[in-house]
């Protein structure tokens, strides 16, 4: 066992079925490997087979979470959509004005105009996330399968659940 160098917080006890077994094996010689929002249990050693089969279990895993992801957000239809997102959420401006206007260099940014003068008026952002919090390959991935990146925005902006049930 592994020494911990982490204050332990709890416990996490699960129950092993018969047919769980028969998938893992033995329970005792499993490894924790945490992951942003998860954690990935598995055999601490696999042979080639058990490796790939461990690999197509993740498959379907992604698949499950791209369903709920492409179920919230929706495929792209192909407008030109997603190059305007992508301008919409790159809004910057240099250090001295954020600091001038007591807004954080990290704040994120939206703008507005009034129709009458076309002044723009740029104001911290009441959201937290945007596209510009998803790295590049991981957007690159979404928009060759299709995601509607102006709905991931939307969804990303809105802190929408998508996963599971609300509590």
């Amino acid at each position: 066992m592994k020494e911990m160098k982490e204050k332990v917080k709890g416990f996490l006890c699960l129950p092993i079925t018969e047919a769980t077994e028969k998938k893992v094996g033995e329970v005792g010689l499993l490894e924790a490997t945490v992951i942003q929002n998860g954690l990935v249990l598995m055999k601490s050693q696999m042979t080639t087979m058990e490796v790939i089969k461990t690999i197509e279990g993740l498959e379907d895993v992604i698949d499950a979470l791209y369903f709920n992801l492409v179920s919230a957000v929706g495929v792209c239809s192909g407008h030109g959509c997603q190059a305007e997102t992508m301008e919409a959420v790159g809004i910057k401006l240099p250090e001295f004005i954020l600091e001038d206007a007591g807004i954080s260099k990290d704040a994120k940014l939206c703008a507005y105009t009034d129709e009458g003068s076309g002044e723009v008026t740029v104001i911290e952002a009441e959201y937290k996330h945007d596209l510009t919090d998803v790295s590049d390959d991981t957007l690159q991935i979404l928009k060759a399968m299709g995601v509607c990146l102006t709905g991931l925005n939307g969804c990303l902006m809105t802190e929408s659940i998508i996963y599971g049930k609300p509590e």
